[in-house]
């Protein structure tokens, strides 16, 4: 090959370079906002569902163990009682990388709502974790008036409200959590484990006693500037 053909294909190749890279960078700028917003959406209405009847007052960032701590104070007044509860961020590597929750608790540290905002689990395994339960037969299918709606909180999720997060959370092998397990469970202050993702289960019981224990240390310490 030529000089000439060297320099020539160098420059090709440089101008495909900068173009692919203002292309990329051009693409990230208008898509980083609305990515933000939705993510902020979808925080906004994770908070509302673990915090249910309570009014979010402040969001906080800490540092503990040198990494931020977020979590948000709320109140409600009952029968002339100011109540209040908190929501945390909760992370922990399950089997397919980490897993972020947020979890709602009271002042006796018993969990009003949990819900798992990100993760990356076995489909048909570990990823059950967020496995929403359809209340619609197969003639509702074909049949619009019959439909009716289905579950809003996933069936492993809904079984961690009740339970002391203050105290730690045992795992037992039950099969599937449905409603007729729920006092049995809570009297242990138990979970009954997703089938085959023990890994997944242990995760999100750690993730969240861990968190709450993170969450007693940032009440005692000041905002992050």
């Amino acid at each position: 090959m030529k000089a000439a053909d060297i320099v020539k294909a160098t420059i090709i190749i440089t101008i495909i370079g900068f173009i692919s890279a203002f292309s990329l960078s051009f693409v990230k700028k208008i898509t980083q906002e609305p990515i933000a917003k939705q993510e902020q959406e979808k925080k906004l209405a994770a908070l509302a569902m673990v915090l249910p009847g309570y009014t979010i007052e402040q969001e906080k960032t800490v540092r503990i163990d040198n990494m931020p701590f977020t979590y948000w104070v709320a109140i409600k007044n009952e029968n002339n009682v100011v109540k209040k509860a908190w929501a945390f961020l909760a992370e922990k590597k399950g089997y397919g990388g980490p897993i972020q929750s947020i979890v709602g608790v009271d002042e006796s540290n018993v969990i009003l709502g949990f819900t798992i905002l990100s993760q990356n689990e076995t489909p048909g395994l570990g990823a059950r974790c967020v496995e929403v339960v359809s209340n619609e037969t197969f003639i509702d299918h074909f049949i619009t008036k019959n439909i009716t709606n289905k579950e809003e909180v996933s069936w492993f999720q809904e079984q961690f409200v009740g339970l002391n997060a203050g105290t730690p959370i045992a795992i037992q092998k039950k099969g599937d959590w449905h409603k007729e397990m729920k006092q049995e469970l809570i009297q242990h202050n138990a979970i009954t484990a997703i089938t085959g993702a023990t890994i997944t289960t242990k995760a999100v019981t750690q993730s969240i006693e861990e968190g709450i224990q993170k969450l007693h240390k940032a009440l005692t310490l000041q905002e992050v500037q």
